[in-house]
């Protein structure tokens, strides 16, 4: 009767040839679709085809797989930097808790962790205080704050007149109305991070549409440029193109980005005068 530790070897080694039969089942299905494409779709003889399953693989499958890879890594990318932006706004004391994840891989110097708790950024516990400690954390929590504001601005302007465009509503777009698309586009993120100032228990619901409005933005946008439509309206584009347009909308621009980092400062005033009451 065999042992225990016979068994074992045997096991690993069955699990092992199992593992080399995949894969040469996996590399022989790879040819065989790249004779069958040959055949079918290029037309090729049956000796060409065969001759030719290298530079098929190569040519069809690598660099199709290249072009879409890299399109995928784009779309994580947008949908994950404007997924952490909407966890940090609709949380109260996100700005404590980024210098906080900062300062915890300064000292361990684990980027896997750090990247793992930025992903899952709205799991992290909500610590006592709400103003970052340290003046350079609340000088590049604000700087933050401003430049994604200016994101915002732009790209939930251009949402809204495409989807205004879309429905065939036609905006006339004149110095004295400028101001007034890019203040609804920057009242949309906005009053996610009002909604965490009042603790509304839904913020973060409300916050999760954006991420996804601009990954469509982007595809439309994307989607009208590759396929040079002349029909497709775009709304800083008509900015770009007019110079007493583009100063009077960069002038409105300056201003209202600084309107979140203005009522961060005051929810952090007033978060710092209401503690030394306490005490």
């Amino acid at each position: 009767m065999p042992s225990s530790r016979e068994a074992q070897p045997s096991s690993e080694e069955h699990r092992q040839k199992s593992r080399t039969a995949i894969g040469q089942s996996i590399v022989f299905l790879l040819l065989l679709w790249a004779f069958v494409f040959n055949v079918v779709v290029k037309e090729q003889s049956g000796i060409v085809a065969f001759f030719e399953i290298i530079d098929t693989i190569t040519e069809n499958l690598v660099m199709g797989s290249i072009v879409t890879v890299l399109m995928g890594v784009g779309i994580v990318s947008v949908f994950t930097i404007t997924k952490l932006y909407t966890q940090i706004i609709s949380k109260t004391s996100s700005f404590r808790i980024l210098e906080q994840v900062f300062m915890d891989v300064a000292q361990t110097k684990d980027w896997k962790l750090f990247f793992k708790r930025l992903l899952h950024f709205e799991d992290e516990p909500d610590p006592e205080e709400v103003v970052p400690e340290h003046l350079s954390s609340i000088l590049i929590s604000l700087s933050i704050l401003y430049l994604m504001s200016w994101v915002y601005v732009l790209l939930f302007s251009e949402a809204l007149f495409f989807v205004s465009w879309s429905a065939g509503v036609d905006l006339p777009i004149t110095v004295a109305n400028l101001e007034l698309l890019p203040t609804l586009a920057l009242a949309i993120p906005f009053s996610a991070r009002v909604m965490a100032y009042l603790r509304y228990p839904y913020a973060q619901d409300y916050a999760d549409f954006m991420p996804g409005a601009v990954f469509v933005l982007l595809l439309v946008g994307s989607l009208g440029y590759l396929f040079h439509s002349d029909d497709q309206q775009f709304f800083l584009v008509r900015v770009w193109h007019d110079q007493l347009l583009l100063k009077e909308f960069l002038r409105s621009g300056l201003t209202l980005a600084f309107v979140p980092v203005f009522s961060e400062m005051l929810f952090w005033m007033f978060d710092i005068f209401l503690s030394e009451e306490e005490e």
